[in-house]
């Protein structure tokens, strides 16, 4: 298969980015572990995702209303974000493992490859747990408006998951910055996105949708 010379390049520099951040990132580590040490570059990371995480206070601060009228969002809201992080972390892992062992190789056409793969087990994982997300809701609270704008936000949360998930380590790699890193930080984002994607979603079905049938049925 033909191969343009700035693909190549793209390829070779990821691959090179990727054996640099490994190499460098273990012989550090284990310089560390040996002096009974923590790794400061893994506390650096953890401080910035700290700080990074806390911005969700802002999209809960501005969904405020919301959040007071409807209690099945703030219910449901754990439920919804942990999902997110799970399926997230679990994209990732497999990814990371696959570039440790040599199975995905760190080039844009392995990770494009892999996230062709991934999408559609995002498709089917959100799918699955969106249903199951409705019957909970539905059975614990009798509303179908509630477990359709909990169901439809669970589906986007887990592709978006995903997707992130998937891409993050090749991301990372491309960066300089050890893959593993990948697992922390897509609990984080998905938090985040979790919580904005919940508030959205449930503020277009249970605010603006209900306020336009309801002025529908007035008329």
């Amino acid at each position: 298969m033909y191969q343009s010379g700035g693909e190549l390049g793209s390829m070779g520099s990821l691959d090179e980015g990727l054996a640099r951040s490994a190499q460098l990132s273990l012989a550090r580590r284990g310089t560390l572990c040996d002096g009974g040490l923590p790794d400061p570059d893994i506390g650096r990371w953890l401080l910035g995702l700290l700080i990074v995480q806390s911005t969700s206070s802002f999209v809960l601060d501005a969904y405020q209303e919301l959040l007071r009228d409807h209690l099945v969002v703030t219910l449901f809201l754990t439920m919804l974000v942990g999902a997110g992080g799970n399926a997230g972390n679990q994209s990732a892992i497999k990814v990371i493992r696959g570039l440790a062992t040599g199975a995905i190789r760190p080039s844009w056409p392995s990770a494009r490859a892999t996230m062709r793969e991934q999408a559609l087990v995002g498709l089917l994982l959100g799918t699955g747990l969106s249903a199951g997300g409705f019957v909970r809701v539905y059975a614990t609270h009798g509303d179908l408006t509630n477990a359709a704008a909990i169901s439809v936000s669970l589906f986007l949360i887990v592709m978006t998951s995903v997707v992130l998930g998937t891409g993050l380590p090749f991301a990372l790699a491309r960066a300089g910055v050890d893959p593993a890193n990948a697992g922390t930080s897509i609990q984080v984002l998905m938090d985040i996105l979790g919580v904005a994607i919940t508030c959205v979603t449930c503020n277009l079905v249970l605010v603006q949708l209900a306020a336009g049938v309801g002025a529908g049925a007035a008329l």
